[in-house]
């Protein structure tokens, strides 16, 4: 029996989750620089199409207020806690001082670590939302899902243009996923389960000059994972299906603090020095990375700090 669509787009996002964690982890990286090239090119993308997808902009000011500080406000204390420690541990694009002018750049435009992510989240759903306030009144369905899409596409390259806020590649995978919202519904009526479509990303792969497709290749790769996770999820173990499909409920928690895993694994090489694929290494981290930041948004909930982050609790 197949199952229900929405659990196949969470085991879709543990498997992407998985993948931030993955690139995140710099000796993985420099072991196989070519899987992490190949992840590079379409996790992201299809992260920012998934959550386009996802978000629902049918929210009064409060409630929409509300969503965007469940964002912002956990954005902002990650960002400015790996930005002092970026001035004491080596850190891709760290900081050299910690003034306020900096610090308001960082969180404001550049971002830092992993967190340019929840930036794009916060600018694309408050453009998204406006275009659907701004709509009016329109006679038909298709129409008003029409007008609303154009609207959120001349925002986005308004904001592209110019304010540096939100790069356009960003934009047109999120608005993409609000595309497959209004106008078909279904995202997995869409894409359909097909374990052949591993074939085509495989080649696309081990093809060396895939990065010349440029958007193109990260399309195909996307659509080929979707379809090829699709497949997955209607053959593994229904244990396995479920685990799964808990930790892509919980993504968020997990691109918050996944990084303390990461960071701190760099000082744990050294006692993986055995194994010289680094693969115990990755494994390691990718487990305690997935499990410690599950373990820390509990720990949140059960004392309550969550609060800090605008939310009742961090666990789904």
């Amino acid at each position: 029996m197949e199952r229900k669509a929405y659990n196949h787009i969470d085991l879709i996002r543990a498997v992407l989750i998985l993948m931030v964690i993955l690139v995140h982890i710099v000796h993985f990286g420099t072991l196989y620089p070519r899987i992490r090239e190949v992840i590079f090119v379409f996790f992201m993308p299809t992260f920012l199409l998934l959550t386009g997808y996802l978000t629902n902009v049918r929210k009064n000011v409060r409630e929409f207020t509300l969503y965007e500080l469940r964002i912002l406000l956990p954005y902002c204390i990650m960002v400015t806690a790996f930005a002092s420690l970026s001035l004491v541990l080596p850190v891709r694009d760290g900081l050299t001082e910690l003034t306020p002018p900096t610090l308001l750049r960082t969180l404001c435009i550049t971002s830092i670590g992993p967190y340019w992510f929840l930036h794009r989240m916060v600018t694309c759903a408050l453009l998204y939302w406006l275009a659907f306030r701004l709509e009016g009144h329109i006679g038909t369905l298709t129409a008003f899902f029409l007008l609303i899409e154009c609207l959120l596409v001349g925002m986005a390259i308004a904001v592209s243009l110019f304010t540096p806020l939100l790069p356009a590649r960003d934009a047109f995978y999120y608005i993409l996923g609000v595309a497959i919202r209004l106008f078909h519904g279904q995202l997995l009526r869409l894409i359909r389960p097909s374990a052949a479509a591993w074939i085509p990303f495989v080649m696309l792969a081990l093809w060396a000059n895939h990065s010349l497709w440029g958007d193109i290749a990260t399309i195909i790769y996307a659509l080929c994972f979707l379809c090829g996770m699709c497949a997955v999820g209607n053959m593994i173990p229904q244990r396995l299906y479920r685990g799964a499909g808990y930790v892509g409920r919980n993504t968020f928690p997990i691109y918050l603090f996944h990084p303390i895993f990461t960071m701190a694994g760099k000082f744990l090489l050294p006692a993986f020095a055995f194994d010289p694929t680094g693969l115990l290494h990755t494994f390691f981290i990718l487990t305690t990375g997935t499990a410690g930041s599950l373990l820390i948004a509990w720990t949140m909930d059960r004392t309550r700090l969550s609060w800090l982050f605008a939310r009742p609790q961090l666990l789904r």
